[in-house]
C-alpha cells in the first residue's frame, strides 16, 4: 500500500463512519474517541513516506510497518496494539491518548514525539531513540514502576507457593521497562509466607533458579545487572511492586 492508497482508504472509511454517524442521530455523532475510531488493522506497509499525515483515531492493530516515514503524522487516540514497527521513525510525531499496547519499536526513532496519556504498556523499546520524547503524569509505563531514589518495598512468588517480601535498600540498582515488573541487583528478605499471607518461613528457592536461596534476614544479591531498563527479562533480582501481582505471575 503507498501513500495515496492508504490516504484514500481512510477518506472512504471515515466518509463511511460520518455517513453512519448522520444516520442516526447527529445529535450524539463522535459523543466519544471509541465511536470516532476507524478500523484499519492487520495492514502490511513497507518503504512509505507517510510523514505529516492525520493519522488520528485510526485502529492499526495487528499491522508490520517496515522503513515507514512517520515524521510529524498525527496518531492522537489511535491504537497501534500488537503492531511491529522495524526501521521506522516517528521523529516528531504526535502520540497524545495513543494505545501502544505491546508495540514493537525496537530500533525506531521517537524522538521529538508527544506522548501526553500515551499507553507503552508491554511495548518494546530497546534500542529506541528517545531523545526529547515529551512525557506527562498521564504516560502510562514510560516512567519506571519502581521507585527511582529511597528504599521501598517489592514482592516475589517462590517455588512451593512461597511468597517473598523484599526490602530494596536506598543504594540498589533498580531498573523497568514498560510494565510493573521490576529489577535490582539487591534485597533483604524481611518476609516469607504463605500465599495467602500465612506462616513464616526461614528460606525460599527461587523459581527461575532453583538454588538461588533467599533466606529471611539476609541480604541476596544477583549475580550481575543489567542497567538497560527496556530489556526487562536481564540479570537482576526480578520482582513485583505489589503482592498482588506478585501473585498473579506464573
Amino acid at each position: 500500500m503507498n501513500r495515496d492508497e492508504l490516504i484514500n482508504k481512510i477518506n472512504l472509511l471515515r466518509q463511511d463512519k460520518i455517513d453512519s454517524w448522520s444516520a442516526k442521530d447527529t445529535g450524539i455523532r463522535f459523543k466519544n474517541s471509541t465511536s470516532r475510531n476507524i478500523v484499519l488493522e492487520k495492514i502490511s506497509i513497507s518503504n512509505v513516506d507517510l510523514s505529516g499525515l492525520d493519522l488520528s483515531f485510526i485502529d492499526f492493530s495487528w499491522s508490520e510497518f517496515i522503513n515507514v516515514d512517520f515524521s510529524k503524522c498525527n496518531f492522537k487516540n489511535s491504537k497501534l496494539d500488537h503492531s511491529k514497527c522495524s526501521m521506522c521513525t516517528f521523529r516528531g510525531a504526535v502520540l497524545v491518548d495513543a494505545s501502544l499496547f505491546s508495540v514493537d519499536f525496537r530500533g525506531c526513532d521517537l524522538s521529538d514525539t508527544e506522548c501526553d496519556g500515551a499507553d507503552f504498556t508491554a511495548s518494546l523499546l530497546r534500542d529506541a531513540n528517545l531523545e526529547n520524547l515529551h512525557h506527562t503524569d498521564r504516560t502510562i509505563h514510560f516512567k519506571m514502576s519502581c521507585p527511582e531514589e529511597g528504599y521501598f518495598f517489592g514482592y516475589k512468588k517462590c517455588f512451593n507457593d512461597r511468597m517473598v517480601k523484599l526490602l530494596i535498600p536506598k543504594d540498589a540498582r533498580r531498573s523497568s521497562g514498560t510494565t510493573n515488573a521490576c529489577r535490582c541487583d539487591k534485597a533483604k528478605t524481611v518476609a516469607i509466607t504463605n500465599l495467602d499471607g500465612t506462616g513464616s518461613y526461614t528460606e525460599a528457592n527461587s523459581f527461575v533458579d532453583g538454588e538461588f536461596v533467599y533466606k529471611l534476614g539476609e541480604m541476596s544479591y544477583a549475580d550481575s545487572f543489567n542497567p538497560d531498563r527496556w530489556l526487562e527479562s536481564s540479570n537482576g533480582i526480578h520482582f513485583w511492586m505489589s503482592f498482588e501481582e506478585a501473585l498473579a505471575y506464573m
